[in-house]
Parts: structure tokens; C-alpha cells; sequence
């Protein structure tokens, strides 16, 4: 059976999870609230997607030390992205927080089902 990339389950299980998240908030509450569930699910991709890019630009033969610095430097930039874009998210969605911050914490929750995933696969 072929593995499939962590990163791919992820994205795309957050990408999934956020469509869905919306679909739900416009049908049961309306177009505002479906545009900061999207929101919430850009907060929680954007950063992660930055730091996989980072990190996987490293040639596989650098040395350690190239690439723990480049895990730490997309990790504290990944940081960084996530306050700006929840400051501006907070901007235009701070009326409608309930979708924004939920499909947030729904998105962050692929990262244990990617390891769930991974980890019944190694099985």
C-alpha cells in the first residue's frame, strides 16, 4: 500500500474541513458567517502550507543543521504569519468569531489526524 505524504493529508484535509465548516455556517446562518469560517480555515492553512514549503525547499542531502534552521525559521515565521492573519481575520469577522475561531480549531485537528494516519499506516 503507498503512504501518502503527510503534508498532502493535511492541506488537504484542512482545505476539506474548512469548505465544509463554511457550507454549514451559510446554511444555518448565513454568507458573513460562512466568508469567517473560510477565514478561520485560511488562519490555520496559509501558515502550515508556508512552513512545508520551507522546509521541504532544503535539499534532502544538507546538513542537519540546515535543515533544523530552516524547520526553526519557518516555524517562528509560521508563528508570526498566524498572529497577522487572526489580526486581520479579527478585523473584518470580529462580529462573526464563533465560525472563524471553530473552523480554526477544526483545521488544527488534522495535524493528530495526520499522525493517526501515518501511524496506522506504519502498522
Amino acid at each position: 500500500m503507498k503512504t501518502r505524504s503527510p503534508v498532502t493529508i493535511v492541506i488537504g484535509g484542512q482545505i476539506l474541513i474548512a469548505t465544509i465548516s463554511a457550507l454549514l455556517w451559510w446554511a444555518f446562518s448565513g454568507v458573513h458567517e460562512a466568508l469567517a469560517a473560510l477565514a478561520g480555515g485560511v488562519v490555520a492553512i496559509v501558515p502550515g502550507l508556508y512552513l512545508a514549503i520551507r522546509v521541504y525547499a532544503v535539499p534532502a542531502d544538507a546538513s542537519p543543521k540546515a535543515i533544523i534552521g530552516a524547520f526553526y525559521r519557518g516555524e517562528a515565521i509560521k508563528f508570526g504569519l498566524t498572529v497577522v492573519l487572526f489580526f486581520v481575520a479579527l478585523q473584518w469577522f470580529g462580529s462573526a468569531f464563533a465560525p472563524l475561531i471553530t473552523t480554526y480549531i477544526l483545521t488544527l485537528l488534522m495535524y493528530w489526524f495526520a499522525l493517526r494516519v501515518g501511524a496506522a499506516e506504519q502498522r
